[in-house]
């Protein structure tokens, strides 16, 4: 069996990064013998490698004041020591290798190693092209004076990255055309959904009196958070309920939170850990999901709610848009509509039985999101490479 090297600065499993990093280990340790670099190792999989332990750095400035608002210093510390160790350990596990699989913006100087090594490379792409996402962030937090994460250097970085990359895998079919009307070779990219193991997750049951309206994600303006609530505020629906899942990072969201909040008292905020307190906690109990980010690779949460029986609002720029028939199973709208937001979530709060009926049909739409699936895309791009 050939053997593979993959890294990703995350913990397997947990968080978004993590989560797509499992999907890839598990999709390819079935045609591959692995070796693993993450911040917690091979793990559980009976896999060689190390554990990478995260930036003592990063992490202080994480936590000192003033300085952990500087979100672009934190990524670019953490994921270019991740980066710099790994590149270090390949010549030591490289023996018998054929292809390094890395994640984006944290394997620049690993992919430069692995070539040099003679192997194939290839990067995993876990957001739009880097150029989209930057432009959006940047637009999206301007006002509210927040700094784009993604600084100049690192933006450099994830290009070198692009540039040496045998093979670039992206989430979705929006992720690929962010790439493709940017110039990028066709032949250089393709795309693997993330799976939906559906028995995870229960089905909703709407047997709640109020119409309770979801947000789960982090609390960014780029993630369209802002659009979501002030179509709520503004919309004024009787026997109704927002509910943030998540925290505000930073001091300009929470004023914004709190602000709104004071203006209408029937919006609420978790903080937990869904996979933990459990998806029918969280789905299970509402009667809509909304997710307008204005830049999204895929959006676990659409994928999430959808299997369990959630319709959807979800933007044109989030890739699981795909998912979603206009009308069937969800409704996609413009980025930056709030107006378009009102307006679907006014119809489903008077037509309740329209909400079980779409909720049906989003389950459905998932029983095709299988492993299968994701291998059947992914397995045979990857052997290209080498043979």
């Amino acid at each position: 069996m050939p053997r593979l090297i993959a890294s990703a600065n995350a913990t397997v499993g947990r968080g978004g990064h993590g989560l797509a990093f499992q999907h890839v280990l598990e999709c390819l340790r079935s045609d591959f013998s692995l070796t693993i670099f993450s911040q917690d190792g091979p793990g559980q999989l009976g896999a060689s490698g190390e554990a990478i332990p995260p930036s003592t750095l990063a992490d202080l400035v994480a936590r000192t004041p003033v300085l952990r608002r500087r979100r672009d210093w934190i990524t670019l510390l953490a994921d270019g020591r991740f980066d710099s160790q790994v590149s270090a350990r390949l010549p030591r596990f490289s023996e018998g290798a054929r292809v390094f699989h890395g994640a984006v913006g944290q394997c620049s100087e690993s992919l430069d190693t692995a070539r040099r090594l003679g192997l194939k490379t290839v990067l995993d792409v876990v957001t739009t092209h880097v150029d989209d996402y930057s432009e959006q962030i940047e637009r999206e937090a301007a006002p509210f004076g927040l700094v784009n994460f993604l600084g100049p250097r690192l933006r450099r970085r994830i290009h070198q990255e692009y540039e040496r990359a045998d093979l670039v895998r992206v989430m979705s079919r929006h992720a690929e055309r962010t790439f493709l009307d940017r110039g990028f070779p066709a032949e250089r990219v393709f795309v693997a959904s993330p799976p939906v193991a559906l028995e995870e997750y229960p089905r909703a049951t709407f047997d709640g009196e109020r119409f309770r309206v979801l947000y789960v994600g982090q609390f960014d303006p780029w993630k369209g958070l802002n659009y979501v609530v002030d179509a709520f505020v503004h919309l004024g629906l009787p026997d109704s309920e927002l509910q943030l899942w998540g925290a505000p990072g930073a001091r300009p969201i929470a004023r914004y939170l709190a602000q709104r909040m004071a203006e209408n008292p029937n919006i609420t905020m978790r903080s937990a850990d869904i996979r933990r307190l459990g998806y029918g906690e969280v789905y299970g109990r509402a009667s809509v999901l909304v997710h307008a980010s204005l830049a999204d690779g895929w959006g676990y949460v659409v994928a999430e709610a959808m299997a369990s029986g959630l319709p959807v609002i979800v933007t044109a720029t989030t890739g699981a848009a795909q998912l979603v028939e206009d009308g069937r199973n969800g409704y996609v709208v413009q980025p930056r509509d709030r107006g378009a937001i009102e307006a679907r979530l006014e119809h489903l709060a008077r037509n309740r039985d329209l909400v079980r009926t779409l909720g049906q049909a989003a389950r459905e739409t998932m029983t095709r999101q299988t492993a299968d699936a994701f291998r059947g895309a992914y397995i045979p791009r990857v052997k290209a490479l080498y043979g």
